[in-house]
């Protein structure tokens, strides 16, 4: 059921045009602002646009720069990492099959144990720490 309103219901049209507001809101994501924008900008110094678009260009070469720079590291670290290992089990098959060439075979089996030790806690731990960022993501 539909009800009229009462006329003392209405607002005052004198109050109502003084308690209006307007805002306009204008919002861009991203490096660059809209043409629009960079027009304005433009009024106000005719170097303003071109120096933001130079300024976002510079930016973006850092960016990738700065990404280039830690693959390349990440690269070389897991280079590194893999011959140290590789040099390591090297060592440790020499001292074993040394200890064993002089009769020391207790010895060359603690030392193989601890090395097969080593490397499994190695790997548990590795395959633990992508399990809990994998979690976490």
């Amino acid at each position: 059921m539909l009800m009229k309103p009462q006329r003392s219901q209405q607002p005052d049209s004198t109050s109502a045009h003084r308690n209006l507001s307007v805002t306009h809101t204008q919002v861009y994501q991203g490096h660059l602002p809209p043409p629009d924008m960079l027009q304005h900008f433009n009024a106000i110094d005719p170097t303003f646009a071109n120096r933001i678009v130079v300024m976002a260009e510079k930016e973006q070469k850092n960016r990738h720069e700065n990404e280039t720079r830690v693959t390349k590291n990440i690269v070389r670290m897991s280079f590194i990492g893999i011959i140290c290992a590789f040099l390591s089990v090297i060592i440790m098959s020499g001292l074993v099959f040394f200890a064993l060439w002089t009769g020391a075979s207790t010895a060359a089996s603690a030392i193989a144990v601890g090395a097969i030790a080593a490397v499994a806690s190695v790997f548990i731990l590795f395959k633990r720490r992508s399990q809990m960022a994998v979690v976490k993501q």
